[in-house]
């Protein structure tokens, strides 16, 4: 395990790679307002861009251990839909997900674990039990977990759900499996087939 001195340095060093002069550099620059929010749990290993094929500045992202929804996240969500008009919220779940985990162990032991980290499995705990019946595998929890999300955005964001609502934002709820693709579950807003879908499961 790495020291705070030795993770800091590495940082900096990365960061001094970053003004080296590379060829095509400014051809992976987003340019203009980004094309969504990716709102994903902060344990995944790939980084949002890289699993939509995106350029680096097109996706807003925001992240949080088991996709906690706190005032800073509908904070950042909503200046994302309000003030730069994004027309997209993606909620992103990941594989073998250690929220998702932490929740199954609790619902198995029936013990919460301490700290902040509580918030997290509490959450997830929620989603096992609208699952109506037990969860086999982390993935399960989790591709239940973010519809959860998905209608938390909505029930605890009047700005996010008038967005929805005037069709100018969607909420897909999706999870990427140990290969990266990703699988939606659920769509609120104007991305069903008929372009005014509320809910649709995928």
């Amino acid at each position: 395990m790495s020291d705070p001195m030795s993770a800091w340095q590495r940082l900096r060093a990365g960061n001094e790679l970053f003004f080296v002069p590379t060829h095509g550099r400014q051809q992976t620059l987003h340019q203009g307002a980004p094309v969504a929010a990716v709102f994903r749990c902060a344990d995944t290993d790939v980084a949002s861009e890289v699993v939509f094929g995106q350029s680096w500045g097109s996706l807003i992202d925001v992240s949080t251990w088991g996709h906690v929804v706190d005032t800073g996240v509908l904070g950042t969500l909503e200046h994302a839909v309000d003030s730069l008009d994004v027309p997209l919220i993606v909620v992103l779940g990941h594989h073998n997900c250690g929220a998702m985990r932490a929740a199954m162990r609790a619902w198995q032991n029936a013990e919460l674990p301490d700290g902040a980290s509580r918030l997290a499995v509490e959450q997830a705990l929620s989603s096992i039990v609208r699952l109506g019946s037990a969860a086999d595998s982390a993935d399960e929890v989790s591709s239940a977990h973010v519809v959860s999300v998905g209608m938390s955005l909505l029930e605890r964001s009047p700005v996010i759900a008038q967005r929805v609502d005037a069709s100018r934002c969607g909420i897909v709820c999706a999870t990427t499996d140990h290969d990266g693709r990703v699988q939606a579950y659920a769509t609120v807003g104007a991305l069903g087939e008929t372009g005014d879908a509320l809910l649709e499961c995928v």
